[in-house]
């Protein structure tokens, strides 16, 4: 369930996202474009490691930052998540250092909130409706930001240029339409997004491949989709979606699976 935030967050919170389950389950997580933070009010979660098939426990609640490949997250209880998903440049913002140290990290709260990260828990914790976990997520953000949002001009049109071309635009062009250089571009984008230009239109590019997946009613093939979103051929944008989330187009259908575009329900 998609919640949109407090206009007072809007420059910061793309919106909110809820997820419950009371069964063991786990799910899968992948990037697509946006940093975040997670309030765990459920059972403690792990991340577990693909090669050794070993768990390291996640902080109770945290913020992530851009990943450069898929996690499995897993609980042995009942999951309840609240998640704040930011813009591209909401957690440097937030938090006020460069997001290329969150790259594919996990902070806890009190590592970057102090003291008010316990009390922010504990509170939503106690709170029954969703709609009032929201907003004592939302006064605490508020609390943070001092209502303000102060991204970078430049890094905020050279993002609507890159989702208004579907992620298909060269580093160089985009350059020039944003009014500056290659390299400023690139150092920029580092800082405040957490990963370089062309790496962030790749994940825009198979972020638009993946929702023309969703929506396709079965009037282009795979090898439609596939030329429509800038793929070479079908076996491009499925090897490139395997790396990405570790799924085929057929596993990243299943409609039992999907709890959003970038988080998918695994198998028990």
């Amino acid at each position: 369930m998609q919640v949109k935030p407090n206009p007072l967050l809007s420059g910061i919170v793309r919106h909110f996202l809820a997820i419950e389950s009371d069964t063991q389950s786990a799910m899968r997580i992948f990037s697509d474009g946006n940093t975040g933070l997670v309030f765990n009010y459920g059972d403690p979660l792990f991340f577990r490691n693909e090669m050794d098939l070993g768990t390291t426990a996640l902080p109770a609640s945290f913020v992530y930052g851009q990943l450069d490949s898929y996690r499995n997250v897993s609980s042995q209880g009942r999951i309840r998540l609240l998640i704040a998903v930011l813009h591209p440049f909401g957690a440097s913002t937030l938090l006020k250092f460069p997001a290329s140290e969150l790259r594919n990290q996990t902070i806890a709260f009190e590592d970057c909130f102090g003291v008010q990260a316990d009390s922010v828990d504990d509170q939503i914790a106690s709170l029954s409706s969703l709609h009032d976990k929201i907003r004592a997520a939302e006064h605490f953000l508020l609390r943070q930001s001092n209502g303000l949002c102060d991204n970078s001009p430049l890094i905020a049109n050279a993002i609507r240029i890159i989702h208004a071309q579907n992620g298909l635009i060269p580093v160089v062009q985009l350059a020039t339409l944003s009014g500056t250089h290659e390299r400023q571009l690139q150092r920029k984008f580092e800082e405040q997004i957490g990963v370089s230009p062309k790496r962030y239109s790749g994940i825009i590019r198979m972020q638009h491949a993946l929702r023309m997946l969703r929506k396709n009613s079965g009037n282009l093939s795979l090898a439609g989709i596939a030329c429509e979103s800038g793929f070479f051929d079908q076996a491009h944008l499925t090897r490139e979606m395997k790396h990405i989330s570790g799924l085929t187009p057929g596993q990243y259908l299943s409609p039992e699976n999907v709890l959003a575009a970038n988080l998918i329900r695994l198998g028990h």
